[in-house]
Parts: structure tokens; sequence; C-alpha cells
């Protein structure tokens, strides 16, 4: 379905204009993929067609002058310019490239649909396009270089453009031929181990799309080198990186680590062109489509984007033993994009995420990944489409990385401040609440990479419901501060981030996406749990609602026979083993036995008395998981909160279509009723799940309901409000010890309906204290 937005903004005035108009278009969020992964996707549409006005420069967590929609979102990196798709003249942008001529001017060398143009970036703030070389249309175009050649593919045809960029200082860029040797017309993607001098096509229309490698002896004319077949293992290949080892056990082979799509991952010995050799095979858990993959510098692990597993999700394997690889991590951004690229430069991963553009993580521990900085190239959303950032070059000698975007072309970034950057710690953890009184202290450890933090410098920003405000932070020596909260009124949920500036003056935040992502506190003395419902037995839940069609896959009770797509074991810890699931399939029955198929099903939770609460709060567990089946990621889960007896709702949580937790797992959701709705003594809440598009697998679980409230009686262990917790409170709840319904009055102090051994506990701890 075709889609457009009217959304054409103005010239700000302040600000410097480049170009007056761009075209954009869009793809649908699902898509098939086959062996031939390439010519499929050429089928889908683009982003929505819009107009804008401008593109202009974001300085640090800056915000681009453009109308609300277009707001590039940024953190540690900066635009330093822009080319859009209307002044290269095409239609959508694809891959990038670099490169740096013998003078050392900087050039990027920008894929598009009808043409891959070059652009000098040496002053960034003024990208000049100083050449092109135009191709059949086609939406993919790759490059890659080798000493002053670049090698430029499509998947529509005419061969491998080899180009000659000696002269490029001059504005010459010369199309030195059409490569068909061999009946080659398509790639998917091209590969170059620039130490070998080997070139490498993936996913050609030569060899069933298996890997082809072209040596560049001469690199004005490659020649065919070998080709691995099936015999050898060979299967499909979308991309691959090729390295040749230069020291420890596996010096002098050429060893190519091949992203297979739906197969996963290949690394293949072809050191020898004419008998290449597979050395492993590896899949992991979700695949989708391995789509590309790129090694740490030491060679010891290899990072994998998955395009199609329905999450942002980078993939881990340790691949010291190049003979038998392990999976050892996974780290995501947190962003519902789909991530595609990825490369790593001086312990840095630069990854080109879609409709989240640029994200950078510190990569120097691959299993503690730190986010370092962002672009955002594509404002409008960060859903799991296929728009915004195609791919990344990072390896400039400057400081500079470029950007290829799909929808809006050439974005040139400075990337300093994300590569010296202060990673934030909190050694004692952070607190899950604050004294309403005030003076809960937060320590906040402050360590630098390739900067130093500025004494003196750490701030508190917090907003307790009127905007934020910002504090200095007491510094306890070591780089390390006391953040200490203000005293806010009991029952307030309190945003909060930290920051501190670097030796340079760049300030640095956490969360990194502070103030729009942050950190959350109640402020309270304690907390209250008045309600807990851990499913094991039936405590009026029902299942079903006026409107469900659901054919299979309705809500029921049961200690779930796990799919993969449904749970094996409720989140209760044991012995609890019952959860609402949405159909209960037979055991070791297939994946959509008894998923939801045809219509929605509803299941409603008993009526909630919240009527005598302060400020209560509702947490349950939920699972969800709709990224399988023929059309993933196209339906919803949605909770809703009634506070009149179910008359009308109010919609807390959309899980879905696509992004973080649409692909199983078990996940904690805690919200504070009076935000949605009165907390009265007829609270409901319902959970719907529907399967309302075209056929998938779509199921979903709910456990462990709990209501709470925030304690906010500063000494509650003091029952007869003398100042002082003694011998007579303990009398007191003694008194009541194993009674029923029994008052806070009474010594309980939990406030759960009696007196036990967790209110003698709480009594206990507070003994001989003095209440202020």
């Amino acid at each position: 379905m075709w889609r457009r937005w009217g959304c054409e903004g103005t010239d700000p005035g302040h600000v410097r204009v480049r170009h007056q108009r761009e075209e954009v278009r869009g793809v649908p969020s699902v898509i098939q993929r086959g062996r031939d992964s390439g010519r499929l996707r050429e089928r889908l549409m683009r982003l929505k067609a819009c107009k804008t006005r401008c593109v202009v420069a974001v300085g640090f967590v800056g915000v681009a002058v453009l109308p609300a929609w277009a707001q590039f979102s940024a953190n540690n990196v900066t635009l330093r310019d822009a080319v859009t798709l209307a002044t290269f003249g095409a239609t959508s942008g694809s891959s990038c490239w670099g490169y740096v001529s013998p003078s050392g001017r900087e050039y990027a060398l920008m894929g598009l649909n009808n043409k891959m143009a070059v652009v000098e970036i040496t002053d960034p703030d003024n990208a000049l396009i100083v050449g092109s070389v135009s191709h059949a249309d086609s939406i993919w175009c790759e490059v890659k270089t080798y000493g002053t050649y670049a090698y430029v593919s499509n998947e529509t045809g005419g061969g491998i453009d080899v180009i000659n960029l000696a002269n490029v200082d001059s504005g010459v860029v010369t199309l030195v031929q059409r490569m068909t040797t061999a009946g080659i017309q398509t790639a998917h993607t091209v590969t170059v181990d620039e130490v070998s001098g080997f070139l490498y096509t993936n996913g050609a229309n030569i060899n069933d799309g298996r890997l082809v490698a072209w040596s560049l002896s001469n690199p004005a004319n490659p020649s065919l080198a070998g080709q691995m077949s099936t015999a050898q293992g060979g299967v499909y290949v979308h991309d691959s990186q090729v390295v040749t080892y230069t020291s420890g056990p596996y010096a002098g082979m050429q060893v190519a680590f091949c992203a297979n799509g739906t197969s996963g991952l290949d690394i293949v010995d072809v050191t020898n062109k004419s008998a290449m050799t597979l050395l492993s095979h590896r899949t992991y858990p979700n695949l989708g489509y391995c789509h590309q993959c790129w090694l740490t510098e030491d060679r010891q692990y290899l990072l994998i984007n998955d395009e199609l597993d329905g999450i942002n999700r980078t993939t881990v394997f340790d691949v010291s033993n190049l003979a038998n690889p392990v999976l050892v991590h996974e780290f995501s951004t947190g962003l519902g994009a789909v991530d595609h690229n990825q490369y790593v430069r001086d312990g840095f991963d630069y990854e080109a995420d879609y409709t989240t553009g640029l994200q950078i993580f510190d990569v120097a521990d691959p299993l503690n990944p730190v986010r370092t900085g962002f672009f955002d190239t594509y404002p409008e959303n960060d859903g799991a489409t296929y728009n915004g950032a195609w791919n990344v070059y990072p390896f400039f000698p400057s400081s500079i990385a470029i950007v290829s975007d799909i929808d809006r072309g050439l974005f040139v970034l400075d990337v300093s401040n994300a590569v010296q950057y202060l990673t934030f710690t909190y050694p004692d953890g952070r607190p899950e609440t604050i004294s309403p009184a005030g003076g809960t202290r937060l320590r906040v450890q402050v360590v630098g990479r390739n900067t130093t933090p500025q004494p003196g410098t750490g701030m508190l920003h917090y907003d307790a419901g009127s905007g934020f405000a910002a504090i200095p932070m007491e510094p306890v020596g070591g780089d390390a501060y006391d953040a200490v909260f203000p005293a806010v009124p009991c029952g307030t949920q309190v945003r909060y981030y930290v920051s501190v500036e670097s030796d340079s003056g760049q300030t640095f935040i956490d969360p990194l996406a502070a103030p729009t992502t942050t950190y959350t506190v109640l402020s309270a003395f304690g907390t209250i749990n008045v309600l807990g419902d851990d499913l094991e037995t039936d405590t009026g839940w029902i299942a079903g609602a006026a409107g469900d069609n659901a054919t299979t896959g309705v809500w029921v009770r049961v200690d779930p026979n796990g799919t993969p797509a449904q749970p094996e074991d409720d989140h209760t810890p044991a012995p609890g083993v019952r959860c609402w699931v949405t159909g209960q399939g037979s055991v070791g029955g297939s994946v959509g036995e008894n998923d939801v198929d045809g219509g929605r099903t509803t299941l409603r939770s008993p009526r909630l008395d919240l009527s005598g609460l302060s400020h209560p709060r509702i947490s349950y567990w939920r699972w969800y998981n709709n990224s399988a089946g023929a059309s993933p990621n196209e339906d919803t889960f949605v909770v809703d909160i009634s506070s009149d007896d179910g008359a009308s709702w109010v919609n807390v949580e959309i899980v879905g279509p696509s992004g973080p937790q649409t692909a199983g797992g078990w996940f904690r959701h805690e919200f504070r009723v009076a935000d949605f709705v009165p907390p009265t003594s007829q609270v409901r809440l319902r959970f719907v799940a529907s399967d309302l598009g075209s056929g998938s697998i779509v199921e979903a679980a709910m456990d462990d309901l709990l209501v709470s409230d925030p304690d906010c009686e500063a000494c509650p262990a003091d029952l007869n409000g003398d100042g002082v917790v003694g011998l007579e409170d303990l009398s007191t709840l003694l008194a009541h010890y194993g009674a029923g319904g029994a008052q806070p009055e009474d010594g309980d102090l939990d406030r759960d309906g009696d007196v036990d051994l967790a209110d003698l506990a709480a009594m206990l701890a507070a003994y001989g204290s003095t209440c202020s």
C-alpha cells in the first residue's frame, strides 16, 4: 500500500539552506526472501514521499531546525553537511564507501539508483560532487575500492563497473570498463581483500550467487580466479568480509566470513581460489537473514547483523578458532529499527541501522559494549521498516564518517565526540525509591575513554512533574560524584539523568538519549505490595469478550507447552507453573498448532479495589511473539485499563507490531494507575492479542500481576507515634501476630492484610531507631 505524507517544511531563516526539494519513497515493513534476496527486495516500495526544504547542522544532543517530523536527533555526532537525492539527480540511495587520494583528499563514493557519485568531503562543511558514473536503474548499488580503482555492482545488469579515481583531485572520474567476464551481469555486493589483492562478488548472477574470486593483479581488468562450488559447501552469499591473516596460527591464510542469508554464517578458507574450503558453518537463535558481518581488529570476534529477525540485535561470535566459532554475546540499541551494515575501527562499531540511522558502540570489549553516539537520519520513526541509513563508512583518516541514506542521500558526520567519551557507572546501583524528605544519594563513577572528565562539572537533572531542573552533584574524589535528590512529594515518579563535562568542554550524559529517555525513581519511603496474583489458582479472570472472533489461540490458564513462539514455563518461580497463554497446543506440536488466528482474543482481570490507596501502581509480566510465519510483525498486543468495571477503557501500552519485545521472552511492565484512570474500586485490566492481517504466528502470555502503593509513612514501625521504635511497638505487633485482617497500626507493616514473619523482621530491623 502506498502512503503519502504532506510534510513540506519552511526555511527557518537562520540556517544555511542547501537544497530546496527532496523526494523520498517508501517500502513495506515485511518482505520475503529466497536465495536471490536482492532481486526480490526490488519489488518493495520505498518510504513515504515527502518534501523537505533544508538540511542543517546538528550539535551535541542537538535537534535540526526542521518541521517537527523531520528533526534529526543526535548525541556525540555532528552533522557537517549533506547532499540530497535531488542534488544527485537520483530517487534513492543505497550503499557507500570512501576513497583517499594520494594527496590525502577525502572522497565519499555514494551509491544511488542510477549512478555512483564521487563527492569530495576534504572540507566536510562543503561537500562537492566532482563526478559520477551512471549505471542501469537499480535499488542496489554497492562499491568497494582497491588502490586507485573503484568496483561498483548493481542488481539490474551491465556488469561490474571498473572506475579509475587516479585523477579525481582534478575532477576526473573515468569508467575503465563494464566487466562482464564469465557472464557476470549483476552482484548483490562486492568485497575486496586489499592485502591479497582479490575482489569477491557475492550474490552474483553467475555461480548461483556463491562466492566468486577475481584477481586484481591488473586492477583495471580483474580476471576470474576461482569460485566456490556446492561440492565445496558453497551456498548463496549475501555479503562477506575477506581478510589475510599476517600473524598467529592462521598466518598466510586468506579467509572469507560469509553472511549467507537464511543459512547463517560460513567461514571459508579462500587461499586456494580453485579449492576453497568450508572451515565452519553456524546459525544462531532466531535466525532471520544473516545480512552482513565484520571482524574486530584483533580478529577474535565477529559481529553479525540480521535483517529479518524482527529485532535490533548484533550477534557476537568468538572466531579465534575458525573451525569452531562460538556464539558469546548479543547487544542492541533497544530501539525498534532493523540493523543493516556495520564496520569496526579503532575499537568502535559503526552501525547503519535503517530508521535509527548511525549507531556507534565501543566494542573494545565486545562482551560489554557501550553505546557512545548516534545520529538519526530518519526522524519519522524508529520502526522496523527498510528506510533510512543503508551504509556507513568510518575509515577516513579524519574524524569524519559518511552515511548513505535510502530516502535522503548522503550525510557527512563528525564522530570525534563518540570516540572520545565519558562512561557512567553506578557502583551501589540505582535506587528503586528516594526519600520524600530528600537526601537520597546516588553514587556516580565517571571514566573517560580518549578524554578526561573535568572535575566539578557533574550535574543531576531531574523532573518531578514540572520540567527538568539541574543541581550540581557532590564530588567525592576519583572522578566520582554523589547525586543527592531533593525533597519531592511522596508518590511522585521522578525522571532523571546525569551529565559531566570532559576536559575539552564536551558535555556527556547518561542515559545517552536523555532527556527523551531517562531513568525513573519513585519518591516514597518504600513500597507496599497490596495485591499479588501468581495465577496459580482461579481468582476470577475472564477469558473472552464481546467482539472476540479468533478461531484458535484463545486465552487459557495452563502450565504451557512451549513452542518456538510460546513459553515453556510460566514466569512465577517454582513451584509456580501456571499462567495465561493464547492457546495450548499439544506437547511437541507445531508452532502454529494453537496460536492466535482469525481475529482477536481478550483476557480481563478480576475487579481491583484501589479506592483506598494513595498512588497505586500495577505491574505484570507479559510475553509476546509475532515475529514468525508468512507475515511477521504485523499485529499488536494491547493492554488497557478501566476504572468503571469495563464500561470504558484507556490504553496502557501497545506492544508491536515490530521492535523490542516482539520475539518472545518475559518482560515486566509497570505503570501508575492515576496516569491513566482514577484509582476507583472498579478497576480492571484487559489484554488483547490479535491476528488481523495476513497469516502469521501470534502468541501472548501474562503472569504475576502485582498492585503496590508507595509507603508515605516516614517511620511505619513506630506504631504508637512516640517517635521511637521500641518495646511498646514490638508488643503491639506480637499481640496481633498471625491475625488476619490486620491494619498497619496492628503491626501489618507490609500492608498485606496479616501480621507475619515479614512484619516482625521489619520491626526488628527498625527497633531502637528514632523517627524524625
